[in-house]
């Protein structure tokens, strides 16, 4: 159960990760009560699609709330990563495009409708993850826990190694690699 938590943590937060490095690219530092802010109101919504999840598991016989749990992590996961194939083929398709990506806005500071912005995007963002998980048997504190603690280290982590131009291609890959781990849960979680 641990794994799957960690598995769980570290996939809905990898957009964490995203928002660090492309705020630390725009010299932009995110203060740690704004990192803890927003990885409290992260935890808030992935709390509470993970309690729907378990009140709806609770509904719904157990083979069925376990396989349509898994099923959805799956496919969430794929999706993630069909999402990522189509957003690079279209930058491949248009290099004045990814051009004009690559020009750097002036640094502004991190302003307080920003961070409750950042707050709810990251906390829906997990809410589809959190209640599938839920159905699939996923404990509430640890994945409250790893989500978490991992929000806060991705959050900090790339807003201070967002000004190293290698770490944009690792942010590249942050959504195929959330999709692999949302896939991997999901087939640990019915197979375990």
């Amino acid at each position: 159960m641990l794994i799957a938590s960690l598995l769980f943590g570290i996939s809905a937060s990898l957009a964490a990760l995203l928002v660090g490095i492309g705020y630390g690219l725009r010299r932009v530092r995110i203060r740690l009560w704004e990192n803890l802010t927003i990885s409290l109101i992260t935890l808030l919504g992935t709390c509470l699609s993970v309690g729907l999840g378990h009140r709806l598991a609770a509904i719904l016989p157990e083979p069925v709330s376990a396989y349509a749990g898994s099923l959805i992590l799956v496919l969430l996961g794929l999706y993630y990563i069909v999402k990522w194939c189509a957003a690079f083929f279209r930058r491949r398709a248009a290099p004045a495009a990814l051009a004009a990506c690559r020009e750097e806005p002036p640094p502004q500071p991190l302003r307080l409708q920003e961070v409750f912005a950042l707050s709810l995007t990251l906390s829906l963002n997990n809410l589809s993850a959190g209640l599938s998980a839920s159905l699939a048997g996923l404990a509430l504190v640890p994945a409250a826990i790893s989500t978490f603690a991992c929000s806060v280290l991705f959050l900090a982590s790339g807003n201070r190694l967002g000004g190293c131009r290698g770490l944009q291609l690792a942010g590249c890959g942050a959504e195929p690699f959330s999709g692999i781990l949302l896939i991997g849960l999901g087939l640990v979680q019915l197979f375990w």
